[in-house]
């Protein structure tokens, strides 16, 4: 199958510590790392390292930031024909706090202000060959011209905020998976098991996005939001048996674990569950795309979890 991410690719500089920092404060730690992030690049990075080979449709600026990614997604094997370089905006930077103490993380991104206004890729070339694409809805236009171009391909996105242009790729994709934020600034409404809002949120988003196939919405620690047989469920996270220790990236490894998953043959709720699967067993180690756990650990995940809705229970 041929599979296209498009999106975001960022240098990530993280550090990791119990606790976290305090204003006015000075803090050291003794462990880093440096990688390559992104939602639409990680993505990339899990359907890769799964066994699929994947084109990444991004941009980097021609500075020493982007001469790491350009290197690191040459040197994992993907696919960057399309990955344009450009002399006008700076490769994207993130500091990205961990606290192992709560298994959180703070993300501080740095951007050119055209890249935060208003993002294209300005040499924007593509295939019309693919079988799935996924975006994380930063190039809106490109994202939609590439879509189009592939009319037979299988489409989704990550809808991680709210804005026209994810709003308006969100009513051409085939899959919707969406953050909580996303889901509570399309309907104006709090996901509260207290209110008992989940189906409502949910059935306003079907009315908002008729022709998905299916959406999903990620509630983080407590799992993902989905319907089956006009039935809303909340189904909590895979349980690894391990601690969590870094929640980063575990939403953007969800979204290229489902991909790959469609992509291989999994009907919609069963992605679902390799994705869940998938996702909660990355939090149990560090390290932003390398903690995908491997193709076994996940089929062992897979034989031990309880996740009922997909045709293998």
């Amino acid at each position: 199958m041929n599979i296209a991410c498009i999106g975001n690719v960022t240098y990530d500089f993280t550090v990791i510590g119990k606790g976290f920092i305090k204003e006015n404060g000075k803090f050291s730690y003794s462990e880093k790392t440096i990688k390559t992030g992104g939602p639409a690049c990680n993505a990339a990075f899990v359907i890769n390292k799964l066994g699929n080979p994947v084109d990444f449709y991004g941009q980097i600026g021609n500075d020493e930031f982007g001469d790491y990614v350009y290197n690191d997604l040459y040197n994992d094997g993907l696919g960057i024909e399309h990955l344009n370089i450009s002399d006008n905006v700076m490769t994207p930077f993130s500091f990205i706090i961990i606290n192992t103490d709560k298994a959180t993380r703070t993300i501080n991104s740095v951007r050119s202000p055209k890249d935060l206004e208003m993002p294209r890729i300005e040499n924007f070339t593509y295939k019309t060959n693919y079988d799935y694409i996924l975006t994380d809805g930063k190039y809106v236009s490109e994202s939609s011209v590439l879509i189009d171009a592939n009319p037979n391909a299988v489409s989704i996105i990550d809808a991680g905020r709210v804005n026209d242009g994810v709003i308006k790729l969100c009513e051409k994709v085939d899959y919707i998976i969406c953050s909580q934020e996303f889901a509570e600034g399309i309907t104006g409404l709090f996901l509260n098991q207290r209110y008992n809002n989940d189906s409502f949120i949910y059935q306003k988003l079907k009315e908002r996005f008729p022709n998905a196939k299916g959406i999903t919405i990620t509630v983080g620690k407590y799992g993902f939001i989905c319907e089956k047989d006009n039935v809303v469920y909340n189904v909590p996270t895979f349980d690894p048996k391990a601690p969590s220790i870094d929640t980063n990236a575990a939403g953007d490894i969800f979204h290229g674990a489902f991909t790959y998953a469609l992509a291989n043959n999994y009907d919609y709720y069963d992605a679902l569950e390799f994705a869940n699967v998938t996702a909660s067993l990355s939090t149990t180690r560090i390290g932003g795309k390398d903690s995908c756990p491997s193709l076994e650990d996940i089929k062992n995940g897979l034989d031990n979890d309880d996740f009922s809705l997909g045709r293998r229970k």
